[in-house]
């Protein structure tokens, strides 16, 4: 047996590397990002909703139905708003989840987003300034690289967007961690700090909204220098990834995305592909091509031929998705240049790069969110079949596994979260999952990208995304082509049952049903043993009757070794995530006993505990208890 990787059930210590500090990071990087994402669903239902009724309701930019209109445009907006204000959302909850959800650090992050923009937009001036200075293509400029000359300001046409209002460069999602990060480390350093009597109002949290917006206004100066060439950087990243041969690029995003799962560092690999030019952009002043040749109109005039611009800068694959589906994807009458004449044309999900710089970088909108449809939806629910299936017919237990994997499948089925009967399977054979399970993942991100499917998301890839995201595209014309999802998801059930029935019987797999000593426990399990837990209470803090979760919270601490053990507290969407003093003591079993489907080791200082749904309310029970009136 390795020293770096146990199987026993319950337990996976993946100790790939001893500096734990490094995944911890990560770890909270990604909470953080969750925070904002978790919001993506209800605005994406709204933007979707409500472009479909403005597209019903608009024809040959007429508007009919006035008062749908308006009720589609209320709705488009309400949800646009969201994905424009991700950076700054992005910006508050990492500053947050640095600093044990401390509301001053989120206030602070917001106002240090503001500087960091103000900044930069004070060193865009606009055409015609006296001194020799070069544009964009919407009549601005920018002060630092008026040395390149034409030519080369050119090729920066697209680094311009609208941040909360505020025109500055389009950090995207960067630009919001860079603050949060930064908050976070002004607020741990300062938040403690004690002026001088006759300034002490401003001593402690008071003092850290007056640093951040001196550190921001250095950091955006330091950015404006170069973030440029960054972005430029990012965009050429993104080509190189959409030309890699055969969709190739789809596939490693999947596996590795997938491999990612058990460490919790997924959130932080998919977030620079979903929502920066890494993962693909959108020039609105480029022109539009038709039958190859150049209409001498641009997107922006094809678009909103009124003149109404929005400040939008669509880049990274969800929001080009969104961007095209729900702005780009309707018929266009426009007339060109030179020549005059009228040319009309419909542009959909499936044909949009043929109206856009041919031959040049075009992405598939969805490559990097849609390959989950397929392992979701059918393939993982196919191995939970499998699951149950090889526990004897007739059996007491096999009751027992249509229960606890069953729900397993149904919600990944229905709304794509999975990690439940991952880690189930993960814990028991982990190269079950690393081996079988993360390169199929990979294979149906490929195939759905070679096949020209073309589906978007916002949170995970289960049948209710597809609805949204998949049959009303197609069914308004926009030709999602979401069929793919359910032929490779069909394909895909047979391979999954086969190799996990066949794998689980030759190696002997103790899945749920199969053996009484690997019976994972479930909240109903919890509820019957109750306070009467073989644990001595963590603290003596006074419990509310009926408090399930205090009851529960207070039993977990003393699993993990007493108050004493515990450093920090946090989690994501089903792991409570804890670093710990001295990991010997944290009692695994007990873990698994109070309801934890398995515990996972990332680094030498970190216990995590997989509680599922109920992961967060654990989680703040435990810090009410360990660090009250923090």
């Amino acid at each position: 047996m390795s020293r770096n990787q146990k199987l026993a059930f319950g337990e996976i210590d993946i100790r790939l590397k001893p500096k734990g500090s490094v995944k911890e990071v990560i770890a909270k990087l990604s909470r953080g990002l969750m925070l904002p994402i978790a919001m993506l669903p209800i605005a994406g239902l709204f933007l979707g909703i409500g472009s479909t009724i403005v597209n019903l309701t608009t024809q040959d930019n007429q508007i009919t139905m006035a008062g749908l209109h308006v009720l589609g445009n209320i709705l488009k907006i309400s949800g646009d708003v969201v994905f424009a204000a991700l950076p700054v959302l992005f910006a508050i909850a990492i500053a947050i989840s640095f600093t044990k959800d401390s509301g001053t650090a989120g206030l602070s992050a917001f106002v240090g987003w503001l500087i960091f923009n103000a900044v930069q937009n004070a060193l865009i001036i606009t055409k015609g300034h006296p001194a020799d200075h070069h544009t964009d293509a919407d009549g601005y400029q920018f002060l630092w690289y008026s040395f390149m000359g034409e030519a080369g300001i050119s090729k920066f046409e697209s680094i311009f967007t609208s941040n909360v209002g505020i025109r500055s460069l389009s950090t995207s999602v960067f630009g919001g961690i860079i603050i949060g990060f930064s908050v976070a480390f002004l607020y741990n350093k300062f938040k403690n700090i004690q002026l001088p009597s006759i300034i002490g109002f401003f001593s402690g949290v008071r003092f850290i909204p007056i640093v951040t917006f001196a550190f921001a206004l250095v950091l955006g100066l330091l950015v404006s220098m170069v973030w440029p060439l960054i972005g430029l950087g990012l965009y050429a990243f993104g080509n190189a990834l959409s030309g890699a041969p055969v969709g190739i690029n789809s596939f490693i995003f999947g596996l590795v995305e997938r491999s990612l799962v058990p460490l919790g560092l997924h959130h932080a690999f998919y977030a620079p592909l979903w929502y920066t030019g890494a993962g693909g952009s959108f020039e609105l002043d480029s022109h539009v091509f038709y039958q190859g040749v150049d209409t001498g109109v641009t997107w922006k005039q094809a678009i909103w031929p009124d003149g109404n611009v929005p400040e939008v800068h669509p880049e990274g694959d969800q929001n080009l998705w969104m961007f095209i589906n729900n702005y780009l994807c309707k018929s266009y009458s426009i007339t060109t240049v030179p020549g005059g004449e009228t040319v009309k044309f419909t542009v959909t999900l499936n044909n949009w790069y043929e109206f856009y710089k041919p031959g040049a970088y075009a992405p598939n909108p969805g490559q990097y969110m849609q390959g989950k449809y397929p392992f979701m939806m059918f393939g993982l629910p196919a191995a939970a079949a499998a699951m149950i299936l090889v526990v004897p017919k007739g059996s007491e237990n096999r009751k027992q596994a249509i229960s606890i994997i069953g729900s397993a499948a149904l919600a990944s089925f229905l709304t794509g979260i999975t990690e439940p009967l991952e880690f189930t399977f993960l814990f028991l054979a982990p190269w079950l999952f690393w081996g079988i399970h993360a390169p199929l993942c990979g294979i149906s991100f490929w195939l759905m990208n070679i096949l020209r499917a073309h589906m978007g998301m916002t949170f995970s890839g289960g049948a209710l995304d597809f609805i949204i995201y998949g049959v009303v595209p197609d069914a308004t014309g926009h030709t999602a082509n979401c069929y793919w999802a359910i032929i490779i998801g069909l394909v895909l059930v047979p391979i999954y049952y086969l190799i996990f029935r066949t794998l689980i019987l030759k190696f002997d797999i103790k899945t749920p049903g199969r053996g009484a000593a690997v019976k994972m426990f479930t909240k109903a399990d919890f509820r019957a043993k109750g306070s009467s837990a073989n644990v001595a209470p963590a603290t003596n803090a006074t419990i509310k009757p009926h408090d399930k979760y205090a009851v529960l919270a207070e039993h977990v601490i003393a699993a993990y070794g007493g108050a004493t053990n515990i450093k920090n507290v946090d989690a994501c969407i089903t792991k409570l995530r804890v670093q710990v003093v001295d990991q010997k003591i944290v009692d695994k079993e007990q873990l698994l006993q109070l309801g934890a489907r398995g515990v996972i080791k990332p680094s030498p200082q970190s216990v995590y505990a997989v509680f599922g749904n109920e992961a967060d309310v654990i989680k703040n029970k435990m810090n009410e208890i360990l660090f009250p009136g923090e």
